[in-house]
């Protein structure tokens, strides 16, 4: 049985808008087309990848034919011709993340129901999902493991948030739903008008937003498990990874006592296995009955007053991540390369493996 993959890179954004009718922005078209046969690096022999582009996704298959996997690429029109038959032969879509947005293409192109999730399951990934729904599990991780940092308060009105920032003495405000940086503003302890504005936007679209410390952050790191759906999330591995004012750059390739021994200039090495183990057990229950496949947790070592801090959960990314890549990257490449980047060049984005 064959799974059918999907690189949908916008799946953030599409989340936020939260409807079917989602038209990306181009630089989330630009991914998808350029980089549609990513999924080859993580898929099985003989699966499935439906994609935008055959030629770019040949290009990239042939550049990387070392780490991929012998899939088979379709574009939108070859999967609207497949047979029943042929699709009694696939066992699941296995998307980068699901919304409402992919559903709604995936079911004009004929993909069975049964593939899908349906409106309930979607609504349900969308409300985990928002960056309010991880509050407990930060605070549960910071009360059990010592070194650990880290608070996130939710306010409804503009009022709310100049008081969350006065109590902060300033902070990060950030929208519920966003994407690699997006929706994100440092703010003063008093707001600019323009931070007013952008809180107001957000309050009248997504009805809520956030706001958390702003600490001083010395490395961005992650953890990345997948979670079955039905109580149990495994742990896969750490991630390190480079960003540009939030914006993804790229990851480091190796294994984990490299990782491990990396982020011991900062951190125990028993705390981080804690972390990691009491995340399993967390995740496993928040995603139950809603999800399953893989997720995230964006954590950074913080600076207080010259000590090293963990925050352990900055944000859960409920779908696949570049650190889930990594890591498959890894396994693939048995050492022969050493960092990943995704690039762009006038318009054209690149994997680049060196």
């Amino acid at each position: 049985m064959k799974k059918l993959h999907v690189f949908n890179p916008d799946h953030d954004l599409a989340l936020a808008f939260g409807g079917p009718c989602f038209t990306p922005p181009a630089a989330g078209r630009g991914m998808r087309s350029f980089l549609g046969a990513l999924p080859a690096i993580w898929a099985d022999d003989g699966d499935i990848i439906l994609l935008d582009n055959m030629e770019e996704g040949l290009a990239l298959m042939a550049e990387h034919a070392d780490v991929v996997a012998k899939v088979r690429l379709m574009t939108n029109e070859h999967v609207r011709s497949m047979t029943a038959d042929q699709w009694d032969d696939v066992a699941e879509v296995s998307p980068w993340g699901w919304n409402a947005a992919l559903v709604w293409q995936l079911e004009r192109m004929g993909v069975p129901s049964r593939l899908l999730p349906d409106k309930g399951r979607l609504a349900a990934i969308r409300k985990l999902s928002n960056r309010e729904s991880s509050i407990d599990i930060l605070r549960e991780m910071v009360a059990a493991i010592p070194k650990t940092v880290g608070w996130r308060g939710v306010a409804h009105s503009v009022g709310e948030v100049k008081t969350l920032l006065i109590e902060q003495n300033g902070g990060v405000v950030k929208a519920p739903w966003s994407s690699s940086g997006r929706g994100v503003r440092f703010s003063s302890k008093v707001m600019t008008a323009n931070m007013e504005g952008f809180v107001r936007n957000v309050l009248g679209s997504q009805g809520s937003i956030i706001v958390e410390p702003a600490y001083k952050k010395v490395v961005d790191f992650a953890m990345e498990f997948v979670a079955d759906g039905k109580g149990k999330a495994e742990y896969s591995g750490l991630s390190l990874f480079d960003t540009d004012n939030g914006a993804y750059l790229g990851n480091v390739l190796a294994d984990e006592d490299h990782k491990l021994g990396s982020l011991s200039v900062y951190a125990d090495v028993d705390v981080l296995k804690s972390i990691s183990s009491r995340l399993s057990s967390l995740l496993g229950k928040w995603c139950q009955d809603v999800y399953n496949g893989p997720l995230g947790v964006d954590m950074m070592v913080v600076d207080m007053a010259g000590d090293y801090f963990l925050h352990p959960c900055v944000e859960i990314n409920l779908r696949r991540t570049m650190g889930h890549v990594a890591l498959d990257l890894t396994r693939r490449s048995a050492g022969r390369h050493s960092v990943m980047r995704i690039t762009c060049e006038k318009g054209r984005y690149s994997l680049n493996l060196s």
